[in-house]
């Protein structure tokens, strides 16, 4: 690992990559998990069965926006207020760098709370309905002309509940103590946030001791999120 025992600024465009992707991720994994509730929520309530080939259509130009153009549109608007090019903490690697702003939390750190909130909704809905019709639901599947069975739509929707309970008190956690103990700065203009964009932060791990022992435990744990939700949808 580069940075397992030092900061050192190596593999730049790698990183310049690597951060803004991470990014699109935050965004994509939540995004993801709420193209598959959706389905599912569709599929418990037996409308898919009355879709038209457009409806069908449309339906997964609608996903593609989600799970594919979200990201990539939040990727996009994270240029707004990423202050400099990206840090690098100790043992972890290259992180994205984000100005502490209100539009920073407005483009770029709600967005994934918001999606998760979104598709909890929507798996309560699909839950509610299974339940509801758990002894003839082989026949609305069936009816809807689905390729999802019935332990498949089990495992997918066990898949999203462990997804969304994982992340959403994370992510939720994380923020309050980000909104608690670190003070949002003044977006003042373009030049201000991005004056000397070419510094790359570092941070060793005995700085990174330094931080309040909560906001340490949340932050090591949230950069886990990413094995964990790659490992639960696969």
């Amino acid at each position: 690992a580069v940075w397992y025992d030092g900061v050192s600024p190596k593999g730049s465009i790698y990183c310049d990559i690597v951060t803004k992707l991470r990014i699109g991720a935050d965004v994509g994994i939540s995004a993801s998990v709420l193209c598959i509730t959706r389905q599912l929520e569709a599929i418990a309530s037996a409308r898919t069965a009355s879709y038209s080939a457009g409806d069908r259509r449309r339906r997964r130009i609608v996903d593609f926006a989600i799970g594919f153009g979200l990201p990539c549109l939040v990727m996009i608007l994270h240029t707004i207020v990423q202050g400099h090019r990206y840090d690098i903490l100790e043992r972890v690697g290259c992180i994205p760098s984000t100005y502490w702003s209100l539009p920073a939390i407005i483009l770029v750190i709600l967005w994934p709370l918001v999606l998760n909130a979104i598709a909890a909704v929507y798996a309560v809905l699909a839950m509610r309905l299974f339940i509801a019709r758990r002894y003839q639901f082989a026949r609305i599947l069936e009816a809807s002309k689905s390729a999802v069975s019935t332990s498949r739509f089990i495992r997918l929707m066990a898949l999203s509940s462990i997804q969304l309970g994982y992340a959403i008190p994370v992510t939720l956690a994380f923020r309050i103590l980000q909104f608690t103990d670190v003070p949002l700065q003044p977006y003042t203009s373009w030049q201000n946030v991005h004056y000397g964009f070419d510094y790359v932060g570092t941070v060793t791990l005995e700085q990174f001791d330094m931080y309040p022992k909560s906001y340490r435990q949340i932050s090591e744990l949230s950069q886990w999120a990413y094995a964990i939700s790659c490992a639960d949808l696969s």
